[in-house]
């Protein structure tokens, strides 16, 4: 039997129900002749009206016009509520008009009728599933697995099993799905075992128990060798697991197989990074830019593509080649949301090259695509903090993005720093109150060394210098632990030393004025 995957098959299920099914003229040999009316006033009995409205429903169902059909059946089954075969036909009926709801509730008034139906139950929970409600399903194919089958029932069978097992699997219940899988394997529902190890191993890696589908991946490269995928898998499993030596030889062995696969090559650099193997890592990113280049010259559709070959000249301080890039990226069919993010990279790709009279623009072009996008709406609010230009928008966009993200530090610090400029563009102090509000905030939410410069900025513009010492020794010092911030070091520095001075200056002149009073207070007037 061969190996059947999970498939929408509800359409073909629900036909299953109608196997059986007769026309009118099989249900009128089945009723026997029907009456001759001999009086025109003669009314027709509850049955003979069932069976007009059935017929009814049956040639507008043969015309594939459901809702007609589903009419027609609906007022037969008010006239005989006991018939299964009408039953099942507004159950294909309302599936049919996308109804599912509707269908499921005629499936389960013929799972009462026929608890022991493999069929019933089999469609019943393939309806459960397309609606979501993934325990009744469970519940269903378990009930379907327990009916009596034939061997015209073995392909649904399996995909009952199969079904079962994904769905024990996406509720964590491995064991289970594990269990379904055994069961096929002894029914011999599976000829290729290979598949179904292949797909656990999944299961298991999503799940992020690596150890567990570093078995079932080794299972399937023992049942087929030549299963290149297996080594994928293989190969991440053993880095997460740090066993870098076979990941090295699983990665190898997939791309003597797939030589062009750029992923498996990005993989075993970053492999080849965690060893320490700078030349082999170097080597392996050369590959995989090569053949980004090739496919995006070829004309790659592939936003993925794009995007890492981005990366590569990002980390690798090619700002302009990534620019470029992404421009090129612009002209294939992309997606709302990609059109978004595309926008977006671009204004921290201009930002990074000093490109400023871009950044506004390519910014509101990513709002434009999403204006509730909270990342951009920090950003260019913050952008015209630091430009001093729109303030009074600077701080509605970054309210905006506070209103989706309130406990985030970095816009906390944004807004608290737009106050700050705010205050010295109006004169106004209780900005400066609000602006160290905003930034006392953000700095329990996050320790980073500008959110406390920003705050001593602030203390050092009320007057509180001794507050604005404490927290720029402190940014002073987060500063020089972090690498490339030689640029912000020398510049708070800069400000602990003049400060440093002020005060000194300012204790010498008390210290003067108060000398000056004690020898004027001995002198007899």
């Amino acid at each position: 039997m061969v190996f059947v995957r999970p498939v929408t098959v509800i359409f073909l299920s629900v036909t299953l129900l109608s196997i059986d099914f007769l026309g009118c003229s099989g249900i009128t040999a089945k009723h026997g002749n029907q009456p001759t009316l001999s009086n025109k006033n003669h009314s027709l009995s509850a049955r003979e009206k069932a069976y007009s409205y059935f017929c009814a429903g049956y040639f507008s169902l043969l015309d594939r016009d459901w809702e007609n059909a589903a009419n027609s059946f609906e007022k037969a089954l008010q006239l005989d509520s006991s018939s299964v075969r009408t039953i099942q036909h507004l159950a294909t009926c309302y599936f049919q008009l996308g109804k599912n709801e509707e269908s499921i509730n005629y499936i389960e008034k013929l799972a009462k009728i026929k608890p022991d139906e493999f069929s019933v139950h089999y469609t019943l929970a393939t309806l459960y599933e397309t609606v979501g409600k993934y325990q009744k399903a469970i519940e269903a194919y378990e009930h379907a697995r327990r009916c009596k089958t034939t061997k015209l029932d073995y392909v649904f069978l399996a995909d009952t099993l199969y079904r079962l097992a994904n769905l024990y699997m996406n509720e964590n219940m491995m064991e289970k799905g594990i269990e379904c899988y055994q069961n096929m394997f002894e029914m011999k529902l599976v000829s290729e075992p290979v598949k179904i190890y292949y797909e656990i191993g999944q299961k298991y890696f999503e799940k992020n128990d690596i150890k567990k589908a570093l078995e079932y991946f080794l299972k399937a490269k023992e049942a087929d060798p030549k299963l290149s995928f297996a080594s994928f898998y293989l190969t991440l499993c053993y880095d997460a697991l740090n066993d870098y030596d076979n990941a090295v030889k699983e990665a190898k062995s997939f791309l003597e197989k797939e030589p062009d696969n750029w992923v498996m090559h990005l993989a075993l650099s970053e492999i080849y990074g965690k060893t320490d193997n700078e030349s082999k890592r170097g080597e392996e990113i050369e590959k995989t830019k090569a053949l980004l280049k090739n496919s995006i010259a070829a004309g790659s559709k592939n936003p993925k593509e794009y995007f890492l070959m981005c990366q590569i000249y990002r980390n690798q301080r090619k700002i302009e080649e990534a620019i470029a890039v992404i421009e090129d990226m612009k002209l294939i069919p992309l997606d709302k949301e990609t059109m978004r993010d595309v926008y977006f990279l671009l204004a921290n790709l201009y930002y990074e090259d000093q490109k400023f009279d871009r950044v506004e623009e390519e910014l509101r072009m990513t709002l434009k695509f999403d204006p509730e996008f909270h990342e951009a709406n920090n950003f260019l609010g913050y952008f015209f903090v630091e430009n001093n230009k729109n303030l009074d928008e600077a701080i509605q966009l970054i309210n905006k993005a506070l209103k989706a993200q309130p406990r985030n530090g970095a816009y906390l610090d944004s807004l608290g720093w737009a106050y700050y400029k705010k205050a010295h563009a109006e004169g106004r102090d209780d900005y400066l109150i609000m602006a160290l509000q905003k930034l006392l905030e953000a700095v329990q939410l996050m320790e980073e060394p500008d959110i406390y410069e920003h705050i001593g900025d602030v203390h050092y513009s009320l007057g509180h210098w001794d507050e604005a010492v404490e927290v720029w020794g402190k940014a002073q010092s987060l500063y020089k632990k972090m690498l490339n911030n030689e640029t912000q070091v020398k510049n708070i520095t800069a400000k602990l030393e003049r400060i440093k001075r002020l005060i000194s200056l300012e204790e010498t002149g008390l210290k003067v004025i108060t000398n000056h009073r004690e020898v004027g207070s001995g002198i007899q007037p």
